[in-house]
């Protein structure tokens, strides 16, 4: 039996309890202004195109360079270096042949490049001389990067080739392995096995598993290579992906793949500069990104396919199916979140969105302090313009006065694209969105004001080349962004598409492959757009006296990203900004002010190059 004074007490509590319930909820409900978009800005506030930084403008030779030979300089190769330098802040050139770049040094044109990307199916094999230039650029102190490899035959038979490409001899013609282990030290992330052990596995297993078995010279050193099928093979042995021979002065690289051609090119441009130098430091970007595009449509569409899988109408399953799951998996990461706002996915149907789920959304996406953009996707055969009038309609009649600083590209072509960006409805919007291309160009400017920052990779599937590729960016730019398109929800092609199955893979892809990465900070892609301006905006000047090493930024004011790479180095202190630790021998530096001063702790013992 309870006593009064008990009963009185436990009022009191419940009576506490219950008052402090409903005040967290109207505090939450009146300091949530989701009526407005935190996130816009006027465009003529912020840099644009032409503030962007370019090596060797106004006619002058940059001091650091690098070089692309090939015969096509529209090649995905030359892309990638092009893209690179721009990133790196150094100037790229282009020489169909080691003839024209000769010409270009001895006439004091340019100064010997830090880099030479070749083109290896535009080299004649058969040249002696350009065998022998080659050699005389890698003694001379330039790093050599072979894409692809030369005709297997020609190998066998010319040592001179072998001799080049640090090759002692071919091992095998042709052999199948079982995986591929990237060793640490290249890329950011660490030592990684690709190799599928299980039949899920194996779905994402798409790099090329057969290609000739070099055996390598004394005095090479092995970045990536195949496991063999034979467990007896020592690792030493394993049948070499990517390597490096180190001459006199310089070194030749040899990337045994393609992996030159597209953003993965990117990583390894900058750990083979971090590879040949005594320390690397260089602008990132700094951003994370996870976006849900094409989500959440606020229409009942097809009714009939929802029903069936789900037992719920469309916009039932976006609000009381995917957003909780959508919402508990963001919490366990350290991802910027951004929807993509689908209003309507077919305008044809007489089904409009509802007033009252633009408002739901909206304060949501706010509570989790991520950003409301709007799609371009469509199902039916509307056209942009049609799209964006019914689109500011309903939000100025739900919301009035609502702005988006961010777009989906979905799948508009690019006339399309540049057609809606001269729309009113879209006239706050600085930063757009692209589905991930086999192109390297993952972040710059769509046009004079707005930004476009493709995705990197899907939440829904990540092989292991996607993973490959992921770490390449994260390395060379410290960016990564997740694209999740939840139009397959909406409108599901096969059971692969249901969410069941899909928010699997969500959960387990978004929460597991960044760990690696999680001292970058994440963004929206409002915020990532400022960033991205900063950083193309960039230039800075380096250089190290001793244990010292002096930056001096410009053209940013004083906030910015640099990653520090050491070689068993570590920071003592930092003047002028902050630092925290990456992995082991890799430093996120934030500036704070103009000029930065980095003091590395003296070393036990000698960094041979």
């Amino acid at each position: 039996m309870v006593s009064r004074r008990n009963f009185f007490a436990i009022t009191i509590v419940m009576g506490i309890i219950f008052f402090l319930f409903q005040f967290s909820n109207i505090a939450k409900e009146s300091w949530n202004h989701y009526e407005e978009n935190s996130y816009v800005m006027n465009k003529k506030d912020l840099p644009t195109d032409r503030t962007v930084y370019q090596a060797g403008q106004n006619g002058k030779t940059a001091a650091e360079s690098v070089v692309y030979i090939g015969k096509d300089p529209n090649s995905s190769c030359a892309e990638v270096v092009s893209d690179w330098a721009l990133y790196a802040k150094k100037e790229s050139l282009v020489y169909m042949n080691f003839s024209g770049l000769d010409q270009a040094v001895s006439t004091g044109k340019t100064e010997l490049p830090e880099l030479v990307l070749i083109e290896s199916s535009d080299i004649n094999w058969n040249d002696t001389k350009e065998l022998k230039e080659m050699e005389h650029y890698a003694e001379s102190g330039v790093t050599l990067i072979f894409s692809q490899m030369p005709d297997l035959k020609l190998i066998k038979e010319k040592k001179a080739i072998r001799d080049l490409l640090g090759i002692y001899s071919v091992e095998k013609d042709k052999t199948e392995v079982k995986g591929i282990q990237l060793y640490e030290g290249l890329l950011l992330g660490g030592n990684t096995f690709y190799e599928a052990e299980t039949k899920e596995e194996k779905k994402n297993q798409d790099f090329d598993l057969e290609f000739p078995w070099y055996k390598l010279e004394t005095g090479t050193k092995s970045y990536m290579r195949g496991v063999p099928k034979d467990s007896k093979v020592k690792s030493e042995n394993y049948p070499p992906v990517i390597w490096s021979k180190s001459f006199k002065e310089g070194n030749v690289f040899v990337i045994n793949g393609d992996f030159m051609e597209d953003a993965t090119g990117l990583g390894l441009l900058t750990g083979i500069l971090y590879e040949t130098s005594e320390y690397a430091l260089y602008p990132v970007v700094n951003a994370q990104n996870l976006i849900l595009a094409n989500y959440p449509g606020m229409a009942e569409e097809n009714d009939a396919q929802m029903k069936e899988i789900y037992s719920q109408s469309l916009r039932g399953v976006f609000r009381d199916v995917v957003w909780p799951s959508v919402s508990a998996v963001y919490e366990k990461n350290h991802l910027g979140l951004t929807c993509m706002l689908t209003p309507q996915f077919d305008y044809d149907d007489k089904n409009k969105p509802e007033k009252a789920d633009l408002e739901y959304y909206l304060r949501m996406i706010n509570e989790e302090k991520g950003e409301a953009g709007l799609s371009g996707y469509c199902v039916s055969e509307t056209s942009i313009k049609q799209k964006l009038k019914a689109d500011k309609a309903y939000i100025q009649k739900a919301v009035p006065g609502y702005q988006f600083a961010s777009f989906y590209k979905g799948n508009l072509s690019n006339t399309e694209l540049a057609n809606a960006l001269d729309e009113a409805a879209l006239e706050s919007v600085r930063t757009v969105i692209k589905d991930g291309e086999k192109t390297s160009d993952v972040i710059g400017y769509q046009n004079r004001n707005v930004t476009k920052q493709k995705s990197v990779i899907s939440g829904f599937k990540h092989t292991y080349c996607d993973d490959f590729r992921m770490k390449s960016v994260e390395s060379a730019l410290g960016y990564t962004s997740i694209l999740a398109d939840m139009s397959k929800v909406a409108y599901p092609e096969s059971k692969n598409d249901r969410w069941e199955k899909l928010s699997e893979k969500f959960a387990a892809y978004t929460t597991s492959y960044w760990k690696d990465f999680e001292d970058f900070d994440g963004t929206t892609t409002a915020e990532s757009d400022l960033r991205i301006r900063k950083f193309l905006a960039l230039n800075y000047e380096q250089e190290k006296k001793e244990d010292t090493i002096t930056l001096d930024v410009s053209n940013v004011g004083d906030i910015s990203w640099f990653i520090l790479r050491t070689h068993d180095r570590k920071i003592e202190k930092v003047n002028g900004g902050s630092y925290k630790k990456i992995e082991d021998d890799a430093w996120l530096i934030q500036t704070e002010k103009s000029h930065v001063t980095i003091k590395l702790k003296s070393e036990d013992g000698v960094y041979y190059h």
